[in-house]
């Protein structure tokens, strides 16, 4: 994989994970003690509204003008849709499975996993197009500062 497509991959993935990271922590309330445990619903709308956050900071900072408007548009669209996330075999299944069909199934459940990176890769790489070399060179920075952290938030993950 070429420097170039680790760049957009992890750009993807910068801007899809930062939905996926957040919401697992609330801040200590004193009187409480523990923090209170999220349910998926207020995880789901806490991740939501970070990922609104996170597009809104990057929209400001590129100072977009009215005929990148559109590009944005879609851009942000596919962003915030949630990536589909294919149901996993149950083990009583694979174990009825031969070694082959095993592998074709986790093929099949790679390549719907890579069709929906695919869309988000080429969405960024669309929108990156429409800006002008001093806003690409802001979204370059905006979406570089989440690759220190690698995918899922690991740091140092992300070594060429």
């Amino acid at each position: 994989m070429t420097a170039f497509h680790r760049t957009v991959l992890s750009t993807a993935l910068l801007i899809t994970s930062s939905i996926h990271l957040t919401g697992f922590a609330q801040p200590v309330n004193p009187s409480q003690g523990a923090r209170p445990m999220m349910d998926s619903a207020q995880m789901a709308s806490h991740r939501e509204a970070r990922h609104q956050k996170h597009l809104n900071d990057l929209k400001s900072a590129l100072q977009l003008d009215s005929t990148q408007e559109s590009a944005w548009q879609t851009f942000s669209a596919e962003m915030k849709t949630p990536m589909k996330r294919p149901a996993r075999p149950q083990p009583a299944e694979m174990e009825k499975m031969t070694t082959p069909e095993r592998i074709d199934k986790m093929m099949a459940l790679k390549s719907e996993r890579d069709a929906e990176m695919n869309k988000r890769m080429s969405a960024t790489k669309t929108f990156y197009a429409s800006l002008n070399p001093a806003q690409q060179k802001l979204f370059d920075a905006h979406t570089h500062k989440f690759m220190k952290h690698g995918p899922m938030g690991h740091h140092d993950k992300m070594r060429p």
